[in-house]
């Protein structure tokens, strides 16, 4: 299915399921819902309406032309879409750097925003790539020394120089994943048909835009908010969660890496379930 966006680009997104409506914003940056979706549409889509989207320049969704891929942009499309849909309200669930777009969507949409669901997110992509940084040094044996985030150009050129020292000894996806079998599989629907631009990856790692300190929103998001973290998730760090200010927060921390919704379904479902049925007992309580 695909919805054409206020500036003419014609976006990719799939809804199924019955229920309460949900957004799944993916991470990346620059990757796509599919592999979530194909993991994950056996256990939600029982109780939620889900609308998985691939952002503009990603996966199935139209590449910009004129590369515009700020974050305003990428938040009006996820409301272009709700009102496309026809939707009043909705829970908004990022994973990873998904998180990032759904809190600023959850501030600048909050009458939108049912909850948020947070599953292995970012808020701060400098904290979350200084402990890659950190850990990759310590498997490389490399002295890390003090990783300066001054310059955000030197910064991602170090983080790029350990990412491929890792990856030339099959290291990096062992900070996502406990068993590398997963990757494989995530590897076979990739495959079929991950289509994302280059430059959008290239334009958030050289925005210091997407480099703020989003962390510094979560106090002023009132909604309810279900954080899941991994303990063994090494991408964006297994206490990057501590760094949140949710006045309303309930978190789940799982045995998995980066991708609870592969490596630990049922626990990764009951959270979800749990949380979308005590949001809806709390809006019951208060009508009455």
């Amino acid at each position: 299915m695909k919805m054409k966006t206020g500036d003419g680009l014609e976006l990719f997104y799939h809804l199924t399921g019955t229920g309460i409506p949900c957004v799944y914003l993916h991470g990346g940056p620059g990757y796509w819902s599919k592999s979530f979706q194909h993991f994950a549409n056996g256990f939600l889509e029982n109780f939620l309406q889900m609308v998985y989207l691939d952002q503009r320049g990603c996966g199935r969704s139209e590449h910009s032309a004129t590369q515009d891929y700020s974050l305003k942009r990428l938040i009006d499309d996820i409301e272009e879409l709700r009102k496309f849909l026809g939707i009043e309200e909705w829970f908004v669930m990022g994973h990873s750097f998904g998180g990032i777009l759904a809190v600023n969507y959850a501030q600048r949409f909050p009458h939108r925003t049912k909850g948020l669901i947070l599953s292995n997110a970012t808020l701060n992509m400098f904290n979350s790539f200084q402990h890659q940084m950190r850990a990759g040094s310590a498997i490389l044996g490399l002295d890390d020394g003090d990783i300066c985030t001054e310059d955000l150009t030197s910064f991602i050129n170090t983080y790029y120089s350990i990412l491929i020292k890792l990856l030339e000894k099959d290291g990096y996806f062992k900070f996502q994943y406990k068993n590398l079998d997963n990757k494989q599989n995530v590897d076979l629907i990739d495959q079929e048909g991950l289509n994302s631009d280059p430059g959008f990856q290239r334009y958030v790692f050289s925005s210091k835009e997407y480099f703020q300190d989003f962390t510094t929103l979560t106090e002023n998001i009132l909604k309810p908010v279900l954080v899941i973290a991994g303990k063994d998730d090494h991408a964006v760090g297994p206490n990057h969660q501590q760094l949140f200010r949710f006045p309303n927060a309930e978190l789940k921390i799982l045995n998995s890496g980066h991708h609870p919704y592969i490596e630990n379904q049922s626990e990764f479902k009951a959270a979800v379930l749990d949380f979308v049925h005590q949001v809806g007992l709390r809006k019951e309580i208060q009508k009455s």
